[in-house]
């Protein structure tokens, strides 16, 4: 929890945040078949470059040793509709919240990003990054994002999977393969509904999430690094025998089939892949996640706020050394940075670190 709180800032620019959220997207028909729907919804080229996001999920788990959680993220996003590499403008709120097994989780934070600067929101104060520094950040993962090739706004969903695969070093072929829509089944067409002032078509259905699990444990298996952590993708797919319920709801655009809203369901059974004679403490759980985009390609304004203090002031009072975000640009692939460190060493800290000290330690492979 306090590796996630006192890494915000850094890791939330550190993701290179795409310029757009790809355009999962057509006539305006309830009676319009539901696969047609569901096919140009997840292989259109539309690219959406502004809106107002919102992502939720939630777990929750009946029994002995049951428990919830709860994580939001959300708000405006503006990014440029020429250039996707450029780092969009932001205003995100994130929240997280849960208990379970004697423990607790309230999170409450925020990250803006407009043209020139960054801020952290925390406990009801603003920090920012200050110009200078992210200045040095976004010339660095913007120039990543175009030598690798998003240079425009457009692309399928295929287009799209292999170009982030291929910034993250992997095989792009694997996207060849991933095909959402294959993920559907049993589909029925629901009529037209209102999402945000918008008319969509409501395509209700099951999922197949044997498929799912297999195209994403292909998919991830073919980033370098991998088998070295132990990731075996048959253990996904083994997982689907657990799953009793799995439904999923997508809501296109009637006029452009461009994704708007998506919900998804599943209860699951940990009895089904234990150990014959386990004793399971927790009877059943419910995975819950939803995504929708409001205003989409319309003018988002992102303002800065105001009253914001050094982040250096925030890291002091976490008890860490801003020094970290200092050698950030040495740390990522390619960075030119001053740090004279080695910066895998410092990448692969950073993953290990679960306390203020680890993370304080990790800044010394940066120094050289």
């Amino acid at each position: 929890m306090t590796r996630t709180r006192n890494r915000l800032a850094v890791c939330a620019l550190a993701l290179a945040i795409p310029a757009f959220v790809a355009g999962c997207g057509g006539d305006d028909s309830s009676d319009e078949d539901p696969a047609t729907v569901l096919d140009e919804t997840f292989n259109n080229d539309t690219a959406v470059t502004s809106g107002d996001l919102s992502l939720t999920a939630s777990v929750s788990a009946d029994g002995d040793q049951g428990g919830n959680f709860e994580f939001s993220l959300g708000g405006p996003f503006q990014g440029n509709s020429e250039d996707s590499a450029e780092i969009p403008q932001l205003d995100w709120e994130v929240s997280a919240t849960g208990e379970g097994a004697g423990q607790s989780i309230d999170f409450s934070g925020g990250l803006v990003v407009t043209e020139d600067n960054a801020y952290v929101e925390y406990n009801g104060n603003a920090y920012e990054v200050g110009t200078e520094q992210f200045s040095q950040l976004r010339d660095q993962l913007e120039s990543q994002a175009g030598s690798a090739g998003a240079t425009d706004s457009g692309g399928t969903f295929e287009e799209q999977c292999a170009s982030a695969i291929e910034q993250a070093g992997g095989d792009a072929s694997a996207c060849a393969e991933f095909d959402p829509a294959s993920w559907i089944t049993n589909e029925s067409n629901e009529g037209t509904e209102d999402v945000g002032g918008t008319d969509t078509v409501h395509i209700a259905a099951d999922a197949d999430v044997e498929a799912m699990l297999t195209d994403i444990g292909t998919l991830a298996s073919s980033v370098p690094g991998a088998d070295s952590q132990g990731f075996d993708p048959t253990q996904l797919s083994a997982i689907s025998s657990a799953v009793t319920d799995a439904s999923i709801n997508v809501y296109s655009g009637a006029d452009d089939h461009v994704l708007r809203k998506l919900d998804a369901n599943l209860t699951i059974d940990p009895s089904a892949v234990a150990p014959e004679g386990t004793a399971i403490p927790i009877e059943n759980i419910q995975v819950s996640f939803g995504l929708e985009i409001g205003g989409l390609n319309e003018e988002q304004t992102i303002e800065a706020p105001s009253d914001a203090q050094p982040i250096d002031q925030l890291f002091g009072d976490l008890g860490l050394d801003s020094s970290a975000l200092g050698g950030l640009d040495g740390a990522l692939p390619g960075g030119t940075g001053s740090g004279s460190g080695d910066a895998d060493a410092f990448q692969q800290c950073m993953q290990q670190a679960t306390s203020a000290e680890e993370i304080n330690a990790c800044a010394a492979e940066l120094q050289g």
